[in-house]
């Protein structure tokens, strides 16, 4: 125990060290019913994008969130998967492979114990995603989709990803996964869109800019 505490707080390792405290602490709040987790899910996912960003970043961005399955599983659930694997594998392979503190070896090892962690997060990930898909579908599918006007919630909304929110009349919003039909300009967090139709091969709905087809946003009844 004693040489697992050493390692743990070691400069190369006390980044990760911390990390998997806070995301202890966050589920820890999270099972008090003091933060919100859905809410979080979505800032952690919008803020990854580079504000502005090109079609190639975000193209990079929706291939590297569907590596690791964070279109269909939650985002809390897939950082906090990989703050472990990185962790457990940081501390194992410095203690192994490092017993000469190497701030070298300590950067090539923290670079592999990264991808490994990913590949472990999506065969973890993996079996979980037809459940949690069907669980989506049926919270989204309580009332028509197509044809209500939301905005996008991601920093970004392209012809490869995006989220959009959608104001419904009973129940919360709906937080969506979203793309834009055509390669073309992007739209940006904020911007208003209506949906027009869902991709049963991509598992997305096809929406296009509200503003350019001269819809207004509609107001929720109560």
């Amino acid at each position: 125990m004693k040489e697992l505490w050493e390692q743990a707080i070691l400069s190369y390792n006390l980044p990760l060290t911390i990390l998997l405290g806070l995301v202890a602490v966050f589920w820890l709040l999270s099972v008090l019913g003091t933060v919100d987790i859905d809410g979080f899910d979505f800032d952690v996912d919008a803020d990854v994008d580079a504000e502005g960003a090109g079609d190639g970043l975000s193209g990079l961005f929706g291939f590297a969130m569907r590596f690791v399955n964070a279109h269909d599983v939650p985002v809390t659930i897939v950082l906090s998967l990989l703050s472990l694997f990185m962790w457990a594998g940081s501390v194992l392979a410095n203690y192994y492979f490092n017993p000469a503190q190497s701030g070298l070896i300590a950067a090539g090892i923290f670079v592999g114990v990264f991808f490994a962690s990913a590949l472990l997060v999506k065969l973890v990930t993996e079996p979980l995603r037809p459940f949690l898909r069907q669980l989506k579908n049926e919270e989204d599918n309580q009332e028509p989709i197509v044809g209500l006007v939301g905005k996008v919630k991601s920093r970004v909304l392209d012809s490869n990803f995006g989220q959009i929110e959608v104001p419904r009349t009973n129940g919360a919003p709906a937080l969506l996964n979203a793309i834009l039909p055509d390669e073309g300009e992007s739209l940006v967090r904020g911007d208003e869109v209506l949906i027009i139709d869902f991709d049963k091969d991509r598992d997305k709905y096809l929406v296009q800019s509200s503003a350019r087809l001269g819809v207004d946003s509609p107001t929720p009844k109560i």
